[in-house]
């Protein structure tokens, strides 16, 4: 940690206290909505809400961040988690619970960027790697970190909307007190746009994986917690099945990206998926027998879930030129985030359809969809010429929501582009312009950061 810029500690500590939060109040919504006796349709659809906030203020809020600077934008973000929080422990209503999920999903798109985008500008391509395992490691553990707080309240009270509204409001703290400047910018090279159908044409297995991912991660961590109630788990062992199933993704992005390194990365992938439809399966059963055969089973499950995004970016990368990729990984998170929105309803459909197994019914049927069209993709291309265009893996972050601008940690594709990904281009500082925190708010001058 002492080998990295002085700013990305700072950040980290963000970044804790921030996602200590989100695996907190995400976690405790699907417990609430089954205590509070929510359908599971509405259940669903509150998640697909926030998803679709996210989608909107991942593009909305790009601009903000040009306009008036990133520490205003993380500070206006991370306050608006802090009253939609505690928003949800006050009005127990799921009509507003709609509104609230809308502007959360915003907002924590808003500070994924802010947070994403600034540990990028502060790598090097000597560190690059390195920022990125730290920020992997951080991520992961504050998040199962968060989802395992359940435990320190009843859910059924407003304590615990009200401890995530706490750390979210913390998370304004390292900035808040440490003059530091906005994110450096060392490199400008030029973007190349790569129109969907293009994409489509040469990575159809990378996209159509992007989007199933969006759909299994969101129904997992939308639906899981009420899957859980609804079973007659109780709020510690809800926690613990969400907190250890997190945490496998840690092990599994590293072992599982090795793998593919060696092999056909649609190989990989088509495994992956036969193993989810199986264990999707095999859980329904293990559910009615043991907890700890459920988390046994669902570990298998999750290690493949949390892993398939990463290996779809990966694979789609391998069919890129560098100078395509920003453009490229900002239409792959527009396939996961339509997924995203659509995944987490059309599982509350199936659980209200079949019951709380309808959840595992629709994880399984997805990743059999995929399985299918991978298959129908091997026997249309020479597996050996695909082996031979692969770079080699870089882990990404096993997050229920990312943003593009983490793909720019990736070591292999150069210095980084500070083209955004969404049209706009960003001229690099120049050595007179004024200090960047007297821009992002500490000064007078408002210019863009």
């Amino acid at each position: 940690m002492r080998a990295l810029p002085a700013t990305l500690p700072i950040l980290f500590l963000c970044e804790i206290s921030f996602l200590l939060g989100h695996g907190l109040i995400m976690t405790l919504l699907g417990v609430r909505m089954s205590l509070e006796d929510f359908p599971s349709q509405m259940a669903g659809l509150l998640m697909s809400c926030f998803s679709l906030g996210f989608v909107a203020g991942s593009y909305w809020l790009e601009k903000r961040i040009r306009s008036v600077g990133h520490i205003r934008v993380f500070s206006a973000c991370a306050a608006l988690l802090a009253v939609t929080a505690i928003l949800h422990g006050l009005w127990i209503n799921p009509w507003a619970w709609l509104v609230w999920r809308l502007f959360g999903g915003a907002a924590t798109a808003g500070l994924l960027m802010v947070m994403e985008s600034w540990v990028s500008g502060e790598s090097t391509n000597e560190n690059r790697g390195r920022v990125l395992g730290w920020y992997l490691v951080i991520s992961t553990l504050s998040l199962a970190g968060g989802q395992w707080m359940l435990n320190a309240a009843d859910p059924a009270t407003f304590v615990l909307f009200s401890v995530a509204g706490i750390l979210f409001a913390l998370s304004l703290v390292p900035l808040s007190i440490h003059r530091i400047h906005g994110p450096a910018r060392s490199s400008h090279d030029v973007s190349t746009k790569i129109a969907l159908k293009t994409l489509f044409a040469r990575a159809p297995v990378g996209l159509v994986g992007a989007f199933v991912s969006g759909m299994m991660v969101q129904a997992f961590f939308a639906m899981t917690p009420y899957y859980g109630q609804e079973i007659g788990l109780t709020t510690s062992q809800t926690a613990q099945f969400m907190s250890i199933t997190t945490l496998v993704a840690l092990i599994a992005q590293w072992t599982l990206g090795r793998v593919s390194d060696r092999f056909d990365r649609r190989k990989v992938i088509l495994c992956m998926t036969i193993v989810m439809s199986i264990s999707g399966l095999l859980i329904t059963v293990a559910a009615r027998s043991s907890f700890w055969l459920l988390i046994f089973v669902a570990s298998f499950h999750t290690a493949m879930l949390h892993t398939l995004y990463s290996l779809s970016l990966a694979h789609t990368h391998d069919r890129l030129e560098p100078s395509e990729t920003i453009q490229a990984n900002a239409k792959i998170l527009m396939c996961y985030g339509v997924g995203s929105v659509l995944g987490p309803f059309s599982a509350s459909l199936l659980m209200e359809r079949f019951g709380p197994d309808g959840l595992w019914f629709f994880l399984g049927a997805a990743a059999a969809g995929l399985a299918v069209f991978i298959l129908f993709r091997l026997l249309r291309r020479d597996p050996a010429k695909a082996l031979a265009e692969q770079e080699p893996y870089t882990p990404m972050v096993p997050l229920v929501e990312s943003t593009h601008y983490i793909n720019e940690l990736d070591p292999h594709y150069g210095p980084i582009q500070y083209e955004l990904a969404f049209g706009a281009s960003v001229e690099p500082e120049s050595p007179e312009a004024p200090p960047q925190e007297a821009r992002d708010g500490y000064g007078v001058s408002p210019t863009a950061a």
